[in-house]
């Protein structure tokens, strides 16, 4: 009985068998007609006995797009289950599989397909959701790695556009291993000193470096900090600086800025008022060194056609290797190397390196230099502080030059700052704190800021002197003050310069004088002769019926009016010109050197140089002849020495007339305070003035 069962149960099991095979054969046979409702009826009905051979089928279905049961999610499901049932099959049930076409091979061809697909359809939606819906699900796909590059590009995408250090952070933090996060750190770093100093505070700033010391962004935030520190220019905040922030980068630009103020002209005196009140500066050595050689006077030496520096002491200082070298101005010396200029100190050390078509001596701390075809500015450190590239920069006045691009004028400061934003078609030089500029064919004047304080309505403007400018209106002079209100209206012919607190003035070839108020003090009586005079020592030479006399400052005659040519007085003096004679009167009118000189020039330090016979000598007060008459021009004795020239030749003389140098010289100049310069056939030499020796001759002298 027992075994009856047991028999029955192995014919149900074969019989049950039969009909799952003939389900599959069904089943794939319905797919093959693309009877897609039957044929997925029959691969669900056989899944549970036929995993391997039914999910295949089902993983077809669901792939393809011709059937409403088309989903690739469900597609990619059922072929790993055929994977997976397939690698539990037996080889013999393994076998019988390819009769329906399931093997490892179809299963990897479909799979790939089903990658590509789900690929396909994901990364077409565009979606962060999407992307990471593929990348969790289709983790063997080989498209998972492009996926993932583009959902980070993705998310970074909408991270840029949010710009905060939290979306930054977070990105950074979710995607460490995404080839975005490189650019994402900097970014973090970039955004989180936005965010830190939006208001541009100093506290902000300081706050920022604490909270972040090693943030990228540090040496902006040090230098934030000096910028704001030192707005306002003033030494005393760059040392307050140096101080706070000892160990900002900026510290030793700080203390070029205050040592630059100190040395701007090189002076002993100055740089050991340095060292006494920055007692804490960090290159002393270098400082001390300053001041020695402040101390020292170089003059130009050429040897072998080269240029170099030799001492007062007869020591070479600097090698004549230069092809041509200019006086020190403010510790550095012009030179030319190799075509190019630059500048040296005096220790010989090149400062400016020699790049330079063209420099100019350094006033104030900056020189003008030009390289190529264009002009700049730079500092004693080489820097270039200014702004743009010009085609001419003009000599500075009161720290403000003129500069040119393409034939329009505007200003720099010596800071290398454009002072005005307008551009004029001429622009005259600063004078008292004003500049002449012209603008649509019209004068005014601007101020040290750049800003138009009297507006363009003149045909012409004179620099201002003494708080007063002349103007040209319809072809007449005029007087105006710093507010551009009229002193003396354009009425006139001429105007002179002040003088004594009184102007010339003349109309139809008259003149007179009038007073800083624009009041006529000195009638318009007197004969001009276009030759503008001015008040000297309170009196001014007055000229009627072509004789002259002096008067003083309320029109009285001081003089007789009988001369016919006269000088105002000095020392008590007053050259004068009688029969065509020269003498001197003294303030009483009276004679007291008669007239009897081809030409007399005013008394200096008790001595008048006078003419007589084409030649110049030098008379005291009581007309003694302290000089006789030989030269054909003598200076003014300066520490008892005059330049005399004899012949196209120049020499020395003491005040006894006595020759200190040869009357040899092609020519003779005052380069340094206490030394003359001197030419003879091209050959240079030195002259003390104190000794008074040669103190160096070029080989040939």
């Amino acid at each position: 009985m027992q075994l009856k069962k047991y028999f029955l149960i192995a014919i149900v099991c074969c019989f049950s068998t039969l009909a799952q095979s003939n389900s599959i054969k069904k089943a794939y046979k319905a797919l093959s007609i693309y009877n897609y409702f039957e044929a997925k009826r029959l691969f669900e009905k056989s899944y549970k006995k036929e995993k391997a051979a039914a999910a295949f089928g089902l993983s077809m279905i669901y792939e393809r797009t011709d059937n409403p049961f088309s989903n690739i999610d469900s597609a990619y499901k059922f072929i790993l289950k055929s994977e997976y049932a397939l690698s539990t099959l037996s080889s013999k049930k393994q076998l019988e599989l390819k009769e329906y076409g399931v093997n490892s091979k179809s299963i990897d061809s479909l799979k790939t397909r089903i990658h590509l697909k789900a690929f396909d359809y994901y990364s077409n939606q565009n979606s962060t959701a999407a992307l990471n819906r593929f990348i969790e699900t289709y983790t063997t796909a080989p498209q998972c790695f492009e996926a993932i590059e583009l959902r980070n590009a993705l998310v970074f995408d909408g991270v840029k556009k949010q710009h905060t250090s939290t979306a930054y952070k977070y990105f950074i933090d979710t995607y460490p291993f995404a080839k975005e996060t490189d650019e994402a750190k900097s970014l973090y770093s970039l955004t989180l000193f936005e965010e830190a100093t939006r208001n541009n505070t100093l506290e902000e700033f300081e706050k920022f470096i604490s909270d972040h010391p090693q943030s990228p962004f540090r040496e902006k935030a040090e230098t934030a900090i000096y910028s704001i520190s030192t707005s306002n220019n003033e030494l005393s905040s760059y040392y307050n600086f140096i101080k706070k922030h000892p160990t900002n980068r900026n510290v030793d630009q700080a203390w070029k800025v205050i040592y630059n103020s100190y040395n701007v002209d090189f002076t002993t005196e100055r740089l050991s008022q340095f060292k006494k009140e920055y007692p804490d500066y960090p290159y002393q050595e270098q400082l001390n060194q300053d001041i020695v050689l402040s101390k020292s006077i170089l003059f130009p030496i050429r040897e072998n056609d080269k240029w170099g520096f030799r001492d007062v002491e007869g020591t070479n200082m600097i090698p004549c290797v230069y092809e041509w070298v200019e006086n020190f101005s403010e510790g550095l010396a012009e030179c030319g190397l190799n075509g190019k200029a630059g500048f040296i100190n005096k220790a010989g050390k090149v400062i400016i390196p020699f790049i330079y078509e063209e420099v100019e001596a350094y006033k104030n701390g900056v020189s003008i230099v030009q390289k190529g075809e264009y002009y700049s500015l730079i500092n004693k450190w080489g820097n270039v502080i200014s702004k743009k590239e010009y085609s001419e920069i003009a000599p500075f006045s009161e720290k403000i030059a003129a500069v040119t691009i393409n034939e329009k004028y505007s200003y720099v400061n010596i800071y290398g700052k454009e002072i005005t934003q307008l551009t004029f078609n001429k622009a005259a030089d600063f004078h008292e704190s004003m500049a002449a500029v012209e603008l649509g064919g019209q004068y005014g004047y601007i101020d040290t800021t750049g800003v138009l304080t009297i507006q363009p309505m003149f045909d012409w403007a004179d620099n201002f002197k003494n708080g007063f400018a002349k103007v040209k209106s319809l072809n007449k002079f005029g007087l105006i003050n710093k507010k551009g209100d009229f002193v003396l209206s354009c009425t006139y012919d001429y105007i002179g310069e002040f003088s004594e607190d009184l102007v010339m003035i003349v109309l139809d070839q008259k003149y007179g004088f009038a007073n800083n108020r624009g009041e006529i003090v000195i009638p318009l009586q007197f004969e001009y002769t276009n030759t503008p005079l001015k008040y000297v020592n309170g009196c001014v030479i007055a000229i009627k019926n072509k004789k002259q006399g002096l008067i003083d400052t309320q029109g009285k005659y001081i003089t007789s009016k009988e001369f016919e040519k006269i000088e105002p007085y000095s020392e008590g003096l007053a050259a004068f010109e009688k029969k065509e004679k020269w003498g001197f009167i003294d303030i009483n009118n009276k004679i007291q050197i008669q007239n009897s000189f081809q030409n007399a020039y005013s008394f200096n330090d008790c001595m008048a140089i006078v003419t007589k016979n084409d030649k110049k000598g030098v008379i005291n007060k009581n007309g003694k002849i302290i000089i006789d008459f030989y030269y054909d021009d003598i200076s003014i004795f300066e520490n008892g020495i005059s330049i005399v020239k004899l012949n196209d030749k120049y020499g020395l003389i003491d005040l006894n007339g006595n020759n200190i140098l040869p009357i040899e010289m092609d020519e003779i100049t005052n380069t340094q305070p206490d030394y003359f310069q001197a030419t003879k056939s091209n050959k240079i030499a030195y002259f003390s003035k104190k000794q008074p020796v040669f103190i160096w001759k070029e080989n040939g002298f």
